[in-house]
């Protein structure tokens, strides 16, 4: 064992020993807050989480080639300090690490999804005035609702979207306003700290309406990038691509709904962009034991229905995560040219334990566009000849909340291929089970 992993080592096995030693009612490690009428307060967390992966007949980068089996590790450490009711700062480290993994560093040529050693994940400040304003600087982590708009990735194990970013947030009894300027930050176990990416910049305002009888989102964004080397079906040029749409979410009596509609325009390359995406739920709790929550949805990422007319009609998915429940816990499926259809269902035994089960049908919006990985293209065929069937997923998953400190997790997925894939290359059924645990300090 390496001098730094047995220093790890010892670093949990301390962080542990503190945390059974700390009182009860903290949720963190450590805590100070002085005396007088404007204190100084720093409390010091963080988490640790464990995961086990099972993958075969597929795997992170492709499917119907080899499986993969690998042991997952993050440690994040949070500082937290105010120094008056206006000031405050936040700065948190991540450790990511991965064991018995097929692939290595020189895999991933842009961000590296399994490892990225002791980092910087946020360092920012805020400060707030007496009229609403508050203004945050620095890398920060940004989502909103339901995370298909703005998601942080958080179940990768280095986390997908964090930004370096200026922010201004207004809020009122009415609003919940958020407008930023920002550049993701790529993961590089090489580079310390983490550099954001060349491009593209996105300028957004995300506003939360208050006070209706159900949650309503407006947002507008812009994708920018003016390097010249966005290419599209037409040339090669720069990428301005606009985001418009709203976010609708709420309860009624034993139902509940939730409603998510984008539209992109702009430019890409020399292509006009022309994209929507859809996601919309319906939801019913029945009073019976257990609770059973049942949920129908539906998802919609607009395809380019011809690849060589000079417009772009895929969705991007904006800076979607790809996060477990969003678009099937195997990863396999991302928002763009897809059609997917599904039933949910939730039993609750004990206020701790959940189970849920999931079954997907997916298909291809557009015949002649591809099939996505979140982030790429996995497969395509332009003559629309293999037919829209990508197949069907089913998801059985646990949670369970053992205490305020231990949270598992675990579950057994398997995907049925369909025609598109059955068509275009391998098309072996394909599983992936998980355990994970997470320690709270």
């Amino acid at each position: 064992m390496s001098r730094i992993n047995r220093f790890w080592c010892l670093f949990l096995v301390l962080l542990i020993i503190m945390a059974g030693f700390a009182p009860p009612g903290n949720a963190s490690l450590f805590e100070y807050k002085s005396q007088g009428t404007d204190p100084v307060a720093v409390s010091l967390g963080g988490t640790y989480r464990l995961r086990g992966e099972s993958q075969h007949s597929y795997n992170s980068r492709t499917y119907g080639g080899d499986g993969d089996n690998f042991l997952l590790s993050r440690l994040r450490l949070d500082i937290n300090a105010s120094f008056h009711s206006r000031l405050r700062t936040f700065l948190e480290f991540q450790d990511s690490r991965s064991q018995g993994s097929m692939f290595n560093d020189s895999d991933f040529k842009v961000s590296n999804p399994y490892h990225d050693d002791m980092d910087i994940r946020q360092a920012y400040v805020d400060y707030g005035l007496d009229n609403g304003l508050s203004f945050r600087l620095g890398r920060q982590q940004i989502s909103f609702g339901d995370k298909r708009i703005f998601g942080p990735g958080n179940w990768g194990n280095t986390g997908r979207y964090v930004w370096d970013a200026a922010r201004i947030r207004y809020v009122n009894p009415w609003i919940d306003s958020h407008t930023f300027i920002g550049r993701y930050i790529i993961r590089d176990p090489d580079t310390w700290p983490n550099k954001h990416a060349d491009g593209p910049t996105a300028y957004a305002n995300y506003t939360m309406i208050k006070n209706l009888p159900f949650d309503l989102d407006i947002f507008y964004i812009v994708k920018s990038d003016t390097h010249g080397n966005t290419t599209g079906e037409s040339g090669t040029g720069n990428l301005s691509c606009h985001n418009t749409g709203f976010a609708i979410n709420g309860t009624l009596n034993r139902w509940d709904y939730g409603l998510t509609a984008v539209y992109q325009f702009g430019d890409k390359g020399e292509d006009d962009i022309s994209a929507y995406g859809l996601a919309a739920r319906l939801g019913y709790t029945f009073d019976l034991p257990w609770s059973p929550h049942v949920m129908l949805q539906f998802v919609n990422g607009s395809g380019d229905k011809d690849p060589g007319d000079g417009k772009s009609g895929t969705f991007d998915g904006v800076f979607s995560g790809a996060d477990t429940v969003l678009y099937g816990w195997m990863n396999l499926f991302f928002w763009s040219n897809t059609r997917e259809y599904r039933l949910d269902t939730v039993l609750s035994p004990t206020d701790k334990l959940s189970l849920r089960g999931e079954y997907h049908y997916f298909t291809l919006d557009e015949k002649k566009d591809a099939w996505y990985y979140p982030g790429k293209a996995q497969r395509r065929d332009k003559t629309g000849a293999s037919g829209r069937d990508l197949g069907q997923e089913v998801d059985l998953t646990f949670h369970y909340k053992a205490s305020k400190r231990l949270d598992l997790r675990g579950g057994y997925c398997m995907f049925f291929p369909g025609e598109f894939i059955r068509n275009t290359g391998p098309h072996p059924n394909a599983s992936w089970a998980f355990l994970q645990t997470v320690f709270y300090f």
